[in-house]
């Protein structure tokens, strides 16, 4: 089967046929309709390799996150797929895990297959992957991350902004004493530091904390309040790095006998289904990860068609009282 026969069915010369392969935003819908229908009618398969080759172009992007377990991560990389597949463009998934190392190693691999562009979760890596990073020569987009000066396109917010707000929200609800149960990793720290730091600005007590190796799990929240429930007073409050660990938390406690909110407040984080489907709803932090994955899209779509700007977006976060708190 050649490109050549697929014009034929569609009525349309071999170069539009290639257009509506490799530039499909090039041609107007009716006549991408035609040629996709008759590649689909036809079962032709193009040669990507050799349209990479002459192009330079693989219409392949790849998107590195650290888990597909967490259900953030989930939806905003459903989002960017979705919108790159629009564009013309396929999603290669790469899973980096939380260790440097393996994230280091991993986009080594993955530029080896030649990809118009690349997605990353976080602004911090490796300085190998950095160096690796610099000298790829195509987009490098970060989600999930600070929107800093460092890197040319980001679509994030701040995590330690996060942990300040959810300390202010809890030290104006009447809250004195806290604990932390936070997942081991960066972004999760940056936002434990920052509701820390808070509760020392507003003379609050901290009173215990719980790390726990991510990724972050329901079964991990309840031992991680089994480990602080005797460091905790009545009336205390606990900032969980996920609604995951949150919702643990608050089925160990009901085991225990403890009231949720009178002995104990929990905040989560994510905004996750399971939250507003306990009893009492989770109180949480609202990121709206769909979003990030269509403006993460959009940014990248943008850049590889030849927009050099920088973008660096900022995405809005909200503090969602419910009734654990």
């Amino acid at each position: 089967m050649r490109i050549t026969d697929v014009a034929a069915a569609a009525g349309v010369s071999a170069i539009t046929v290639s257009r509506a392969l490799n530039t499909p935003e090039l041609l107007s819908k009716i006549t991408l309709r035609r040629v996709r229908a008759a590649v689909e009618r036809l079962g032709y398969v193009p040669n990507l390799t050799a349209g990479a080759l002459s192009s330079r172009r693989s219409r392949l992007v790849v998107a590195i996150v650290p888990t597909i377990g967490s259900p953030m991560y989930a939806e905003t990389l459903q989002a960017f797929t979705t919108a790159l597949s629009q564009a013309g463009y396929h999603v290669l998934l790469g899973l980096g895990g939380f260790d440097a190392r393996d994230e280091e190693q991993l986009i080594t691999a993955l530029l080896g297959r030649q990809p118009d562009g690349l997605l990353l979760v976080g602004a911090v890596h490796s300085p190998g992957a950095r160096r690796r990073l610099s000298q790829a020569g195509i987009p490098i987009l970060e989600i999930w991350g600070d929107v800093t000066a460092q890197a040319e396109m980001q679509v994030g917010f701040s995590h330690a902004g996060v942990g300040e707000a959810v300390a202010n929200h809890l030290c104006d609800r009447g809250y004195r004493s806290f604990g932390v149960v936070s997942s081991d990793d960066l972004r999760a720290l940056e936002r434990f530091e920052g509701f820390r730091r808070t509760l020392d600005i507003r003379g609050c007590e901290f009173v215990a904390q719980c790390l726990v190796a991510p990724p972050s799990t329901i079964l991990e929240g309840r031992r991680a309040f089994a480990s602080i429930h005797g460091g905790l007073p009545t009336g205390a409050a606990v900032f969980c790095s996920s609604d995951l660990l949150a919702a643990g938390l608050l089925i160990e406690a009901s085991l225990r006998g403890v009231r949720v909110p009178r002995d104990l407040a929990i905040c989560g984080f994510g905004n996750l289904e399971i939250g507003r489907a306990m009893e009492p709803a989770l109180t949480t932090v609202s990121v709206d990860g769909a979003e990030m994955g269509q403006l993460a899209a959009r940014c990248m779509v943008d850049r590889l068609a030849g927009n050099k700007l920088p973008r660096r977006i900022s995405v809005p976060v909200d503090i969602v009282q419910r009734g654990t708190t």
